[in-house]
């Protein structure tokens, strides 16, 4: 039987994983607030500089923000509406040349077998239903309400300017804007190149491949298996060739390996060091928790807890997992 200390640690752990679990529609948020305050925070404190007050600066850096991301997504609705209408038409034809494509792989499996050849099943009828974007849409609500949510609470963080969080590790701010900036920079030069990877190639919509990659590779793994489906799913609809449809995954393929394997490790190198295998088991753990939202925030919080580990004698072990 263990010792009571270590008993109450494990039911400590399991209460807060379970509190994080059934309580993500409160957490998530938060985190999110907290990791974009750390992002922002640099700018509100240049204005504070400035000798203005931190409410109006809060309000400015928000606002800025937010018209940012208003311009972007009014530039590239057009394009990503279309591509997003035309979505169930290129899956099912998509699907149909992945069966052409195996069927005779079936056939040379079923004849080596003994087993006799079936003919080609009759294609089904297309099924009408709602579309792609009518079931985003559907979710529109949900998402607006916690963008709101999120944005009124990095204002207040941001307002409440040096007396938030005052008594927390210096270092954990930097850190984490660190990483975020940087994480831009790097997904917005692979979002550039894939660009224009995929007009030399000839796919329809390079610029909405550019927007998805930079993007999607804010989610580690996850965002990048999400394009190489949907870059194949596009290449079998928009080429006849089996081997040229092939080119188009395969090269984002390449990009997105050397930015993780090259790229990223030279940039991050002396700034944010953590153990692979301790960042996998993070995205997983934290995937498993809050989904999408976790995934974006597992580095973050990975690289909030190593600064912890390294400056907190009781969170060394915590340290010595996650770092290298």
């Amino acid at each position: 039987m263990p010792p009571a200390p270590v008993a109450l640690n494990i039911v400590a752990a399991v209460l807060a994983i379970a509190a994080l679990y059934f309580g993500r529609g409160l957490f998530v948020p938060v985190a999110l607030a907290l990791a974009f305050h750390a992002l922002l925070r640099p700018a509100v404190r240049g204005l504070e500089g400035l000798r203005i007050p931190s409410a109006l600066g809060a309000a400015m850096v928000v606002l800025g923000a937010l018209g940012i991301a208003a311009v972007g997504g009014w530039a590239l609705s057009g394009p990503v509406a279309a591509w997003v209408d035309k979505a169930p038409a290129s899956f099912a034809t998509a699907r149909a040349r992945l069966e052409t494509m195996v069927r005779p792989i079936d056939r040379l499996t079923d004849a080596a077998a003994g087993k006799p050849v079936a003919p080609a099943p009759a294609p089904a009828p297309p099924q009408g239903g709602p579309s792609v974007l009518s079931q985003l849409l559907g979710e529109a609500t949900t998402l607006v309400i916690g963008l709101v949510e999120v944005i009124v609470l990095l204002y207040l963080m941001l307002a409440a300017g040096n007396s938030f969080l005052k008594n927390r590790p210096q270092n954990i701010e930097s850190i984490v804007a660190h990483y975020l900036t940087l994480n831009a920079i790097i997904n917005a030069g692979e979002g550039l190149v894939v660009g224009l990877a995929m007009w030399a190639v000839g796919m329809p919509d390079p610029l909405v491949w550019g927007l998805l990659a930079f993007a999607l590779e804010f989610i580690p793994y996850v965002g990048a298996a999400a394009m190489l489906g949907l870059l194949l799913i596009s290449s079998l609809t928009t080429f006849t060739h089996a081997g040229h449809a092939l080119v188009a995954p395969a090269i984002y393929l390449v990009i997105t390996t050397l930015q993780n394997n090259v790229v990223s490790p030279y940039v991050y190198s002396g700034r944010l060091k953590l153990n692979p295998l301790a960042v996998v088991l993070c995205v997983m753990f934290w995937w498993f928790m809050w989904g999408i939202p976790g995934v974006f925030l597992a580095i973050p919080i990975a690289a909030t807890l190593k600064a912890l580990g390294d400056q907190v004698p009781r969170l060394a072990p915590l340290g010595e997992f996650l770092g290298e």
